[in-house]
């Protein structure tokens, strides 16, 4: 079976998986407790870069159902400017349905657009949901291919979960910086531990959560944010 089978059949499953659907919704506190914590984030790191998302044509690699296209309205960019592809076609036809004609089915390694075409290619936790080194060197360089010089590269994934999900594998900072050798990449950690974050939840709800992220402990994730010369 190859690398993107692979990963078809197994999101597949996972948008089969009712228990799997109705956990990852905002209205769950523990998802979107996480959610906010990323979106001040990712605002804080395109502020302090001058990005302006106004005129920006903005690519997201693996947008799913087009979930974070509203984050992106929201946030400044114009919906004739955000772009999107989508490995799995109901996923694919979801997105395109919700967002328009510039959501198409494609690889991430493949992907169907001209060089320098964009001023902002970003991805959320692709890179963890491909094992193999080589395929995660294509999507790289192909995400490299179709952004600008002097556009940016956001990235956002799992660095140290310790999963033991064989479809899974995370994307540690080394491996990160190696993939984009040629990007500066500001590095900031998120998103603590699930497992822990929902105990804390349990047990002290709301407040406890925002405790243990204002420690700084048990982040699993790394979003960064790099410039291409």
């Amino acid at each position: 079976m190859s690398e993107l089978q692979r990963i078809r059949e197994r999101y597949e499953a996972r948008d089969a998986s009712a228990a799997l659907s109705g956990f990852w919704t905002l209205a769950n506190p523990v998802v979107l407790h996480l959610a906010q914590e990323r979106e001040r984030a990712v605002l804080t790191l395109l502020t302090r870069h001058a990005v302006d998302l106004a005129p920006a044509r903005i690519l997201d690699v693996g947008c799913g159902a087009g979930a974070e296209f509203a984050n992106w309205l929201r946030w400044g960019a114009q919906l004739d400017h955000l772009y999107g592809v989508e490995l799995l076609a109901p996923r694919a036809r979801q997105a395109h349905q919700a967002w328009g004609p510039r959501v198409v089915q494609a690889s991430g390694a493949a992907l169907p657009f001209a060089d320098a075409s964009f001023d902002l290619v970003l991805q959320n936790v692709v890179f963890s949901s491909i094992t193999d080194a080589g395929l995660r060197a294509a999507v790289a360089r192909e995400m490299l291919r179709v952004l600008r010089p002097g556009g940016w590269l956001l990235s956002y994934d799992a660095a140290r979960t310790r999963n033991r999900d064989p479809h899974f594998r995370d994307l540690p900072e080394a491996e990160l910086r190696t993939l984009f050798p040629s990007l500066p990449l500001e590095l900031r950690r998120l998103s603590t531990h699930l497992g822990l974050l929902r105990r804390v939840h349990a047990a002290l709800g709301e407040r406890g959560m925002v405790a243990l992220e204002l420690t700084g402990l048990f982040k699993t994730h790394l979003l960064a944010l790099g410039q291409k010369a």
